[in-house]
């Protein structure tokens, strides 16, 4: 199929709906899973929460250098200036939270006294058990888990506004079909 212009890459579509499904599932075990009583219910969410939380970091490693290398479709002169400032810092904003979000997950785990594993695979421990910086990087996850959370209602609603425009062009930019 050739490329088109107006359209994002089927790469980087592909990563976007995938990053976006496990960041959703991710918030939902997240909230999930801390109100579980210790036991092997809670093992299991807590090690795939980590490993899915990993996957997405990989995914926006990946992304950042798709993005480099291939530039997303210009959006459309018809789309006012304030809304590509606004479109601008939310990407922006993705961006951090999904780098702070698997980051301060894992680093919290690192203190936690508790080693990380990827799906199985042993991860490096960097951390040693210590309660008060356990507790820190567990609060930037939870702060950035909102953030995000607030940052995907604010994409949505942009989204919603375009199609409720008319402005299926914009929305079809990341649609694969």
């Amino acid at each position: 199929m050739p490329s088109n212009p107006e359209k994002y890459t089927r790469t980087a579509m592909f990563i976007h709906w995938l990053m976006a499904a496990l960041v959703l599932v991710l918030i939902g075990f997240g909230w999930y899973m801390v109100e579980l009583p210790q036991g092997p219910s809670r093992s299991y969410y807590f090690a795939l929460h980590k490993s899915l939380g990993l996957s997405v970091f990989a995914l926006l490693v990946l992304r950042i250098a798709w993005r480099i290398a291939h530039r997303p479709p210009a959006l459309p002169d018809s789309v006012p200036w304030w809304q590509r400032g606004m479109a601008h810092v939310v990407h922006l904003g993705f961006y951090a939270l999904l780098l702070v979000q698997p980051l301060s997950g894992y680093v919290s785990s690192s203190f936690s006294g508790y080693k990380t594993r990827w799906f199985g695979i042993p991860l490096p421990h960097w951390g040693w058990r210590d309660a008060p910086l356990n507790e820190l990087f567990t609060e930037i996850h939870v702060i950035s888990s909102i953030a995000l959370v607030v940052l995907i209602t604010t994409h949505l609603l942009g989204v919603l506004s375009h199609v409720l425009a008319g402005q299926w062009a914009l929305v079809r930019r990341m649609w694969p079909w």
